[in-house]
């Protein structure tokens, strides 16, 4: 008797967490910031190998970044990472998937970091 006691309430603790998690599964995904990879453009990709092209890019487009790379980058393995690194970290929305090879990236872009670094680059400075 008292096994058949303690199997019932493993039975409906179990079933008590899958409920829960169910539940909490559906309010975060419902919580989500609104974006989706079916909201962006997939018929065009704006492509640039150099900064000012890449300011001529619509924002929240598909974006390729080819990156112009010598052939002592191609050697040093450290020096072609970082290029690949920085340029994810300053034009690709990270809300979104970003793929990359050796030779460039694949993402959403994004004007929000390069619009910050021009701004505070052309602000005088303060008396």
């Amino acid at each position: 008797m008292r096994l058949l006691g303690y199997l019932a309430i493993f039975i409906l603790t179990v079933g008590a967490a899958v409920v829960l998690s169910v539940f909490s599964i559906n309010v975060l995904a419902e919580q989500g910031d609104g974006k989706s990879s079916a909201d962006i453009d997939q018929s065009s990709v704006c492509v640039a190998s150099s900064d000012e092209q890449a300011l001529n890019c619509p924002a929240g487009e598909m974006f390729m970044a080819r990156l112009a790379l010598s052939e002592a980058d191609v050697e040093n393995p450290l020096v072609r990472d970082r290029r690949l690194l920085n340029t994810m970290a300053l034009y690709c929305d990270t809300n979104y998937q970003i793929h990359q090879t050796q030779t460039g990236v694949l993402c959403v872009l994004t004007h929000e970091r390069i619009n910050v670094s021009s701004d505070e680059a052309s602000a005088e400075p303060a008396e």
